[in-house]
């Protein structure tokens, strides 16, 4: 009666030399499955302490490692086609993802500096961007929440609250060219009441504006008033009782 013979399972040698030797200390090269290059500190088989490493994407970083993941300080840069490196990130990291203060240095050209948590820009920082913009103040989960300043490439600014990246709440927004100051409140990034007022260096401005203000005001109202009637009519159909009333009376 033959006998059963169960079989063997097979451990590639790599994975079998691996279990033996658990890397500890110091290691001058080590590759993984993916291609990546490794070289520096060990503990228990996780990477611990300083190290370098290098993908098969040309992602480089070099800094601090704890249980595997980037933790604590560490730069890190991308391979360019020519070779080159260019700087990504550098600052303070915890658990694999931005953490603390940091540079960030964007594709299109564009800095950060200031908090991050959890790989996302949190906290008090400042934005210089590609297009001449300038921002500084307070961010939430990578947009533009709280107090902060915005200044546009012509040098006019804006100084109050944002929402989700966008002005909202009350705000100063100074007209540099003209010499004029505006404050107000603004929903979703747009100013929905709010005041006039010369500042101080009005006549040094490019394009300073009459002192004082002129007064607004529409130039032949009935037939504008008209003219509206007859589009709203056109285009809404009837016409609200009380939308009507207040053109009349304006």
């Amino acid at each position: 009666m033959p006998f059963y013979y169960h079989p063997r399972t097979f451990t590639p040698l790599r994975v079998e030399a691996d279990r033996k030797a658990i890397k500890n200390g110091l290691r001058h090269a080590v590759f993984t499955k993916n291609r990546e290059k490794y070289i520096g500190e060990w503990k228990n088989n996780l990477r611990e302490g300083k190290g370098f490493s290098l993908t098969k994407k040309g992602i480089l970083y070099d800094g601090d490692w704890v249980n595997g993941l980037r933790h604590g300080f560490g730069v890190l840069s991308r391979r360019l086609f020519t070779g080159a490196y260019s700087l990504v990130y550098r600052g303070g990291w915890a658990y694999g993802k931005p953490e603390g203060i940091g540079w960030r240095y964007y594709n299109n050209g564009d800095r950060y500096l200031g908090f991050w948590r959890r790989g996302q820009r949190h906290g008090y920082g400042k934005m210089w961007y590609a297009d001449g913009t300038f921002y500084a103040g307070y961010w939430k989960a990578d947009r533009r929440n709280g107090l902060g300043i915005f200044v546009q490439d012509n040098n006019n600014r804006y100084e109050g609250h944002w929402v989700d990246d966008l002005k909202d709440g009350y705000g100063q927004f100074y007209h540099i060219h003209t010499g004029q100051m505006q404050e107000g409140c603004w929903r979703s990034g747009v100013c929905v009441t709010s005041n006039m007022a010369d500042i101080a260096v009005r006549q040094s401005c490019v394009l300073p504006t009459p002192y004082p203000i002129p007064r607004v005001e529409v130039l032949n109202s009935e037939r504008f008033m008209e003219e509206s009637l007859y589009w709203l009519s056109r285009e809404k159909g009837e016409i609200d009782k009380n939308l009507k009333h207040c053109i009349n009376q304006m």
